[in-house]
């Protein structure tokens, strides 16, 4: 018997997907045996990652990290994409072993104005700004790869910051502090709906340019 686990992304019930590619682990069980195959596909429709707790059950990293600045950028085969290399320093891991500079891959557009724009879903990233980066490392590439490019960033200036909802970067009525909401996030992170099954609501991903 062959199952597929699909680790992708999404914002509700909608899939917003960047240049990179993600892993999809097929294992085949049978007689008490497993074998763990990676193979690449692109353009996954994803499950909805509306919550925090969504996003941190799909994601094999969660940290809180500061831009330092734009190491390159190249353009995709998709009209007015670019991908972009952050180098950004790791204030804290919540999820995974990011530690120390590392290097977070993004996804950013140009509207038809020549104005460069993170995208729905997603947030722009500042040399400076604290962000929240969950996804996936890649190793092949040395580099950290947030949902949908940049749909798994959370724009999140210091630890001890007031924590934002991901509706829509509304204050947490819990009154937690950024570091709180992630730990809280990762220790009960759980599966989301399927898309068919997700709708939007209150706790939508913050809209680009949301945060504090």
């Amino acid at each position: 018997m062959k199952r597929t686990r699909v680790l992708a992304v999404g914002v509700a019930a909608a899939a917003v997907l960047g240049a990179a590619a993600f892993t999809v682990w097929t294992s085949d069980s049978g007689n008490k045996s497993y074998v763990s195959e990676p193979t690449v596909q692109e353009d996954l429709l994803a499950p909805d990652l509306s919550k925090d707790e969504y996003l941190s059950y799909a994601s094999t990293d969660v940290f809180h990290a500061r831009v330092v600045k734009k190491v390159s950028q190249n353009e995709t085969d998709q009209a007015g994409e670019l991908e972009q290399q952050w180098q950004v320093k790791v204030t804290k891991a919540f999820k995974g072993n990011a530690e120390g500079t590392v290097i977070v891959n993004a996804i950013a557009y140009v509207d038809s104005e020549g104005n460069e724009t993170a995208g729905e879903g997603g947030v722009a990233l500042v040399p400076g700004r604290g962000y929240v980066f969950a996804g996936h490392y890649d190793a092949e590439n040395e580099r950290y790869e947030p949902f949908g490019g940049m749909t798994g960033a959370r724009l999140s200036q210091d630890l001890d910051s007031p924590a934002k909802s991901a509706a829509r970067g509304a204050a947490s009525e819990s009154g937690e502090t950024v570091e709180e909401h992630w730990e809280r996030v990762v220790t009960n992170e759980r599966p989301g709906p399927p898309v068919d099954d997700a709708t939007p609501g209150s706790d939508m991903v913050e809209a680009p340019g949301g945060g504090q």
